[in-house]
């Protein structure tokens, strides 16, 4: 689930020429540090339980990426990135627990 919301939220992030709605407020809910130039982090706008549910405000696991993002990168790179990071991590830290 971590993999393909953030797959999803950064392909329309870098949309930037044909935004849809979706994409548009991704982009307003983003916030990027200056410390961390290639990265940017989504902002839980919800003010209730059922606002958590939306597709912008489910983006809290875009601050465990710890690849620069923001300036471009290609679907296939994408791609990897995101597998080696949530999958792999994911399933170390399952087998260190079991």
């Amino acid at each position: 689930m971590k993999y393909s919301n953030c797959k999803q939220a950064i392909g329309l992030f870098l949309q930037k020429e044909k935004s849809t709605r979706l994409g548009i407020k991704i982009q307003t809910q983003s916030y990027i540090n200056d410390r961390c130039p290639g990265k940017a982090t989504m902002i839980d706008h919800s003010r209730l339980k059922i606002g958590r549910q939306s597709f912008p405000n489910r983006l809290r696991s875009m601050r465990d990426i710890n690849f620069d993002w923001v300036n471009g990168i290609s679907d296939d790179m994408l791609r990897i990135r995101l597998k080696k990071h949530f999958l792999i991590h994911d399933k170390c830290i399952f087998n260190s627990i079991v």
